[in-house]
């Protein structure tokens, strides 16, 4: 007796189209997963780049071999100016007094740091006569030395010496930034400009040298981390009343070494005892180091948002290659019957893991269009990138392309594996 198989009767009981019922609700949920996830890769790639621009910032110093040392002079021991001087020149000489150690310097701040902000008058030159007291200068106090421990270049005229003491005249060295905006020229050496801070009538200040720009974080633009900014340097001996620096910032001892700088803490800590045993440090920094941490909130942002896109991006690929491994175990039946009746493998895998691409492109073009909405609020946390730029627009969605398509190919290359003839004696 002969069994008759109606083949199309099976072909029907057997479908399970995802277009209907679970299926359909099944891809929506999908697409909307593969949507956040294309936000969240966008987001992640935008950070990534705003923390690169800012790690590849020229530095304009050479920080390698350079060791910091930070102590409070917010004491009533160094109102007295003379005081103040005297510490600076015992410190300095002593710890030039170390072995291996190459320039010995101190700042009241130093490169990647925030510095001391202070409205100016500019006295001649272009801008004669105007005040610049809404978006002043960043100073700093320096010893002679500083810009050869830090290896800045000296573009014009010369550095601080020691011949600047508090009977000379005084003197600022600029940086290119300070020239640029206040004098309107790249060599204001022999220009003059004074603090205009408080009631007190400052003395004028020639500038007789300018240095590079430095990288540094910002006191009068504060809306990136790192930047370049208008500085001046004035001599140490030339500050007539260092209490009130020292009330805003601790000064930095900055030794460069002609090795490496392990175990110079242990040195450097005595020689500074030795100038004065009772000065309260607040640790040592390598400037590397300096560096490294004021770009830490950047990491940390990088590395959370990172997180996220990366587990987003895994769950995506999961969900992918679970509907079209269900797509499969639920079609099993009907591919081995029209592979029996003609139809190709690779027809099949095409017919089965486009459900999966299907869904993940409808989640994709999705998520490009919601990250037009959701990254502006990123703005503020951008620089040196756009909101919307146009790489990392294009790269989220192209990645997330390459797993789906090999989230949707795996799971239907089992349908190589599907035998037609135990399909139809199983009917």
């Amino acid at each position: 007796m002969t069994r008759r198989v109606d083949l199309r009767s099976s072909i029907a009981v057997s479908s399970y189209s995802v277009a209907g019922g679970s299926g359909r609700v099944r891809m929506i949920l999908l697409g909307a997963e593969v949507a956040l996830t294309i936000v969240l890769l966008a987001a992640a790639g935008l950070l990534v780049r705003t923390l690169t621009h800012l790690e590849t910032l020229p530095p304009g110093f050479d920080a390698h071999n350079v060791m910091t040392a930070k102590a409070s002079l917010d004491d009533s021991r160094f109102k007295d100016p003379a005081a103040f001087r005297a510490l600076l020149d015992k410190s300095v000489a002593a710890i030039r007094r170390i072995p291996g150690v190459q320039d010995v310097a101190v700042g009241l701040s130093v490169p990647y740091e925030r510095g001391l902000n202070l409205p100016i008058r500019i006295l001649d030159g272009k801008l004669a006569g105007t005040d610049a007291a809404n978006d002043g200068s960043s100073v700093t106090y320096v010893t002679p030395d500083y810009f050869s421990a830090l290896r800045m270049p000296l573009l014009a005229g010369r550095a601080i010496s020691n011949a600047d003491s508090s009977m000379s005249e005084p003197v600022a060295v600029v940086n290119e930034s300070f020239a640029r905006k206040f004098f309107g020229e790249v060599n204001p050496v022999g220009r003059h400009f004074q603090l205009s801070w408080g009631q007190d009538k400052h003395a004028a200040m020639t500038v007789v040298g300018v240095v590079a720009d430095v990288t540094k974080e910002p006191g009068i633009t504060g809306d990136v981390p790192l930047s370049t900014e208008p500085v001046f340097y004035v001599p140490a001996a030339q500050v007539d009343d260092p209490l009130q620096w020292h009330i805003w910032f601790q000064p930095s001892w900055i030794v460069r070494a002609h090795g490496p700088i392990s175990g110079l803490t242990e040195s450097m800590g005595r020689a500074m005892a030795e100038a004065d045993p009772n000065l309260p440090f607040s640790g040592f920094y390598s400037m590397e180091d300096l560096m490294r941490q004021e770009l830490q909130m950047q990491r940390v942002e990088v590395l959370l948002l990172g997180t996220l896109a990366g587990l987003a991006l895994l769950l995506s690929a999961i969900g992918i290659y679970a509907l079209v491994s269900n797509l499969v175990v639920q079609r099993t039946r009907k591919i081995g019957i029209r592979m029996a009746l003609g139809s190709s493998i690779g027809q099949a895998m095409v017919e089965i893991g486009s459900s999966g691409v299907m869904a993940a492109a409808v989640g994709v073009a999705a998520g490009v269009g919601l990250s037009f909405l959701a990254l502006r609020v990123l703005r503020s946390e951008l620089y040196g990138v756009g909101v919307y730029d146009p790489f990392t627009l294009l790269a989220a969605p192209a990645l997330l392309a390459l797993i789906a398509l090999a989230a949707s190919w795996l799971p239907a290359l089992r349908i190589s594996r599907i035998d037609p003839a135990l399909t139809l004696r199983s009917e």
